[in-house]
């Protein structure tokens, strides 16, 4: 029996929409998105300049042999591609970072990297539409959207938060569900981004608040509007491998390293704060990496749990997101980093279990990476604006805040940053509760329980041994024979 189901076998067992749920979704998405780019989205007026200068030279190796063919292009642009660098680490921290890192089930690999980097196309496009939309709707006229490397890098940042809230309902959502869920949260991260930066005042350069703790609780609250719990699913399916989980850390190695360019991306205008938001970063996501080896130790009695490994380590870059611009003394991001990774690793260990006994499910834990360390790297932030009024560095009224015509002082300021953390947390649960109810909805080709957290049914596997629920079958049918031997 060959365990992997063509399209009419899926059919037959499914139905039509069930089986062809996702190209009846993003054909006509992708007809949309063309229309939509051609009245919402132009190119940057530095990339349409005319005024290139083209040469062609020929170039020799010093032995005079290897002679080769050189075009060269010079273009006359103010921003060019000069960060283009920086939206490449950022893409790469999408794709294989969030990918290999959601590689950890057992029987869900591929859908972990797949579907993450499905998320990634469908996200990184649509961003660009939901940003004309929203600016247009608060501003009360149309705007386009330039393509330029500060939207690319834009659209990475806002896609990374439905990367984030995928690990929360990871392995129990169809390719369809993805899609409305994707299409419902980049929109409303977009809309949460204007109200704090535009009406708030508050600036968050590392997403702290409008990345992290957004995606996680949008996540977690799509699951809880979806009805589902711990006890729905089949304990197997959650189960991890010894190689699994070596894939996931790979995952964690790529986001540890690129950390500093995700938090400092849109600052290569300015390579005095840029260059700290990366210092800044480093210390303390070395921190968080050193405290979550040690407090996994202390959980485990000598011993190291992986996910909380492939997570702990990461919650410096997380919780040092808002604050990461300030002017602060080096001990200041080494003590928030070890802070991040205790919290992260404890809850891993300790919270995440009790929770989902409560009945709040979250597949890959994370609130415990993203959700508390974003709250907190929040809440930091709003304790430095207590410290000093003056210093520009992370003063309200400064150019890269958007803030100059704002008149407050430092306790109106910390008393914004509480709200911007409200706000981000309100518009994140009512957004998710409300898609978590939507997906359910006969529109969306959804997935039993017994089916969730198992690539089979989406994709073309040809290991007949794999499928958990091939397995229990074949135990159950032995067992039976016995029974009836025995009998006999």
């Amino acid at each position: 029996m060959v365990l992997s189901l063509e399209p009419k076998d899926k059919e037959k067992e499914h139905g039509f929409l069930e089986t062809y749920g996702l190209p009846i979704w993003t054909f006509p998405l992708t007809i949309l998105f063309v229309i939509l780019f051609a009245v919402c989205v132009e190119w940057d007026s530095t990339f349409a300049k005319d005024d290139i200068t083209k040469h062609n030279t020929f170039t020799a190796d010093k032995s005079g042999l290897n002679i080769y063919f050189t075009r060269e292009v010079q273009a006359q642009t103010e921003g060019g591609l000069k960060n283009y660098t920086m939206y490449m680490n950022t893409a790469v921290m999408c794709v294989i970072g969030f990918g290999f890192l959601y590689v950890f089930s057992k029987f869900y690999i591929w859908g972990g990297v797949g579907f993450n980097f499905f998320i990634c196309g469908l996200g990184f496009l649509w961003t660009y539409i939901a940003i004309s939309l929203v600016e247009s709707m608060f501003d009360g006229k149309f705007h386009k959207v330039a393509v330029n490397i500060d939207n690319m890098m834009l659209s990475a940042d806002i896609t990374a938060a439905v990367l984030i809230s995928f690990g929360a309902f990871y392995g129990f959502t169809s390719p369809s569900q993805i899609v409305l869920i994707t299409m419902v949260e980049i929109f409303m991260v977009v809309v949460n981004e204007h109200i704090v930066l535009k009406f708030l005042h508050v600036y968050d350069q590392g997403g702290s608040m409008l990345i992290h703790a957004f995606g996680a609780y949008f996540g977690v609250a799509t699951v809880f509007g979806m009805g589902l719990k711990k006890e729905h699913l089949p304990d197997r399916h959650r189960t991890t491998t010894y190689f699994s989980d070596m894939g996931a850390m790979l995952g964690t190695v790529v986001l540890w390293v690129y950390w500093p360019s995700f938090n400092a991306a849109s600052l290569y205008d300015d390579t005095h704060i840029q260059g700290r938001v990366i210092g800044n970063t480093y210390l303390s996501i070395m921190a968080s990496c050193v405290t979550a080896f040690a407090t996994s130790a202390l959980i485990h009695r000598g011993k190291f749990e992986m996910i909380e490994i492939q997570n702990g380590t990461l919650a410096g870059g997380v919780i040092i997101g808002t604050i990461s611009p300030f002017l602060i003394d080096p001990w200041a991001p080494v003590l928030i980093g070890a802070i991040g990774g205790v919290i992260s690793t404890f809850g891993y260990g300790l919270l995440h279990p009790y929770l989902e006994d409560c009945g709040i499910l979250d597949s890959a834990g994370v609130q415990m990476l993203h959700g508390i360390p974003g709250i907190l790297g929040g809440l930091f932030a709003a304790l430095a604006t207590l410290a000093d009024n003056t210093n520009y560095m992370f003063s309200y009224n400064t150019t890269w805040t958007n803030t100059t015509d704002v008149d407050r002082d430092r306790g109106q300021q910390f008393g914004y940053h509480l709200g911007a953390i409200l706000v981000s947390l309100g518009i994140a649960v009512v957004s998710g509760l409300i898609t978590g109810v939507l997906v359910r909805l006969p529109i969306c080709p959804t997935i039993e329980k017994e089916d969730m957290l198992i690539d089979h049914d989406f994709w073309v596997i040809h290991d007949k041994n794999h499928d958990p629920r091939l397995k229990k079958d074949k135990k159950s049918n032995i067992y039976a024979n016995q029974m009836a031997e025995a009998k006999a």
